[in-house]
């Protein structure tokens, strides 16, 4: 990926911000394992007018709005490239939580010694508490159910 690539998806980015009649700041940059990340908005915006509906409720517009790019930016694409929107350091602020989340539900299943059962969550927060899970070596989780209801266990490891 070159410095055109990442100019047209910022460009592409603002176009659809227009569309939508929002004005924000675009910063579109390489992340970790090749992941285009796309930031709208200013860290301390979070949750403010414009960009609190761009993030809508519990972040499904921002998942949908990231959808959209992604088909948008690899539709003429012969190697899809993964997309990451952030708008306004929502989903940075998201993860922290989810991890600290995952560490306070270790901590209980780990005192009362049995299984501690999360709140239904979609795919992409359930990855989060497995891979915050997984650096436990005493603890183990494990995703139950079924969408829209499917949620994590997190227990101690026999």
């Amino acid at each position: 990926m070159n410095t055109q690539f990442l100019e047209e998806v910022e460009n592409l980015t603002k176009e659809l911000l227009a569309l939508l009649k929002v004005e924000a700041p675009v910063v579109v940059e390489i992340g970790v394992e090749g992941v285009v990340e796309i930031n709208i908005g200013q860290e301390s915006e979070a949750g403010e007018g414009e960009l609190g509906l761009l993030i809508g409720y519990r972040g499904t517009t921002l998942r949908s709005l990231q959808t959209i790019l992604s088909l948008i930016v690899n539709r003429q694409r012969e190697r899809w490239v993964k997309l990451l929107v952030d708008i306004g350091g929502y989903r940075k602020h998201h993860i922290e939580a989810l991890q600290a989340l995952a560490r306070r539900s270790a901590e209980k299943a780990r005192f009362l010694k049995e299984e501690v059962m999360l709140p239904p969550m979609n795919s992409f927060d359930r990855r989060i508490i497995h891979l915050t899970i997984a650096e436990m070596p005493d603890m183990i989780s494990e995703s139950a159910g079924e969408e829209p209801r499917r949620r994590v266990i997190i227990r101690p490891r026999q």
